[in-house]
């Protein structure tokens, strides 16, 4: 009862999109009431759209953006944190809010290691600005991070369009804008009627830099005589992430169907990450032990020795709400275990292990598809699991393409199209 309440909880959480968008049209064209409460030796108290809030001198001065402090051309700092004056403040009676809801501060001393003559330092910060900086929700806005995640089952997933045509993924921005938000909400998206072998270069690309690996710049998964890996083969290949044995395992993962007409070899994918929502509301302890319990990745094969050991579940700990980052699991390339395996912990880990294994491999959290020749799927490589039913070699040819981009690609190219498509006015940074 417990798990089927939280299945019902999680699948609604696109409503928060709807309020955070009608939140943002409240917010449009809205200057801030922005007043000087009281200052005092470490601290402004200033009062923004009604709230009481606290800014630290030394915070202040380091965040100045006038253009003695940030280059103009590469928009970068020009001082350390530590260039600040531990006691550094406001002249006596030089700072105030200007008519424009600007705040003005004249500082009195200059950055240390800098000559006497910018002792009159003088920095604005918008009320757009201050607002941003009140709050890590408004941080995260103003970063356009805070577009949620849609955690998905089966039974919700096929009610969503996940399809996006390939010429509007490679000609159109807001082609790209589309299948970004799906990456970002679902984890995963499918290009339709992709031709061409190389093709799936130039998807990859429009995101970001391919990621080369030992598998080459590009890799095709084919049946062969003595594969270097188990995709390679006509074998069942269970739910997993690749290349966890990399200390900085890649972000998205494409593949693309260039033949697929044998007998058997369905895709399967599942959402890691609800699964171990799933296990935070309903078994902190096995979801607490899952964040902590390290568990090793290696490859030994072919003439490389890659080993890398971490946790199943990764937390964001500098967020407000604790979310989750990554998911590690790849059981075809897990090591034996390195820790002590005889402490009482280890068996702690294997009973929360077999909860989450249980919640992936139930069929009704799954999305299961026949790649048809012609479409490309990409998904999240450190949220969407993804796996292979076995299939008959001798039936057919089976043959995908496959690349890799990274995180941060992806992110860059989802800020930038939202900063165009959605843009935040009400924030600044």
């Amino acid at each position: 009862m417990l798990i089927s309440r939280a299945f019902r909880l999680l699948r609604y959480s696109p409503v928060l999109i709807n309020r955070k968008n009608l939140s943002e049209k409240l917010y449009r064209n809205y200057h801030a009431d922005l007043k000087l409460k009281s200052i005092n030796d470490t601290h402004a108290t200033l009062i923004i759209d009604g709230k009481e809030l606290k800014y630290d001198w030394i915070f202040l001065r380091d965040s100045c953006h006038c253009h003695q402090c940030i280059d103009s051309s590469s928009k970068q700092k020009l001082h350390r944190t530590t260039d600040v004056p531990l006691n550094i403040s406001p002249q006596q009676t030089k700072i105030q809010v200007l008519d424009n809801n600007n705040l003005e501060i004249v500082w009195n001393q200059p950055l240390l290691n800098q000559t006497a003559d910018i002792d009159k330092h003088r920095s604005l910060y918008s009320s757009s600005w201050l607002r941003t900086y009140s709050t890590s929700e408004n941080i995260a806005r103003a970063r356009y991070n805070d577009r949620p995640y849609v955690y998905w089952t089966r039974n919700n997933i096929q009610h969503v369009d996940l399809h996006v045509k390939c010429d509007d993924y490679l000609h159109s921005d807001q082609g790209l804008y589309t299948a970004l938000k799906l990456l970002n909400d679902y984890g995963i998206v499918f290009i339709d009627n992709v031709q061409g072998e190389f093709t799936v270069e130039r998807l990859a690309e429009r995101i970001g830099v391919i990621r080369h690996t030992f598998y080459g710049k590009t890799w095709d998964i084919q049946n062969v005589n003595q594969p270097i890996n188990i995709a390679y083969t006509s074998l069942e290949l269970g739910l997993h992430m690749d290349l966890l044995s990399f200390e900085a395992p890649p972000g998205l993962q494409y593949l693309h169907s260039l033949a697929n007409d044998v007998n058997g070899g369905n895709s399967y994918f599942a959402d890691a990450f609800r699964a171990a929502e799933i296990l935070r509301q309903n078994d902190p302890e096995a979801f607490e032990i899952l964040c902590s319990y390290p568990v090793t990745f290696h490859y030994r094969n072919d003439g490389r020795h890659y080993h890398f050991t971490r946790s199943t579940i990764v937390l964001n700990r500098f967020s407000s709400n604790n979310c989750i980052e990554h998911v590690n699991y790849a059981p075809p390339f897990q090591a034996p275990f390195e820790c002590d395996t005889s402490k009482p912990e280890f068996r702690k880990f294997i009973k929360a292990f077999h909860s989450f294994r249980d919640l992936i491999e139930d069929s009704s959290n799954q999305l299961e598809i026949l790649l048809e020749k012609g479409q490309c799927v990409i998904f999240h490589n450190r949220r969407v699991l993804h796996a292979r039913r076995e299939f008959d070699a001798s039936s057919g040819n089976r043959w995908l393409k496959g690349t890799y981009t990274d995180l941060d690609n992806f992110k860059d190219r989802l800020r930038i199209f939202r900063e165009k498509f959605d843009k935040v006015s009400h924030l600044e940074l």
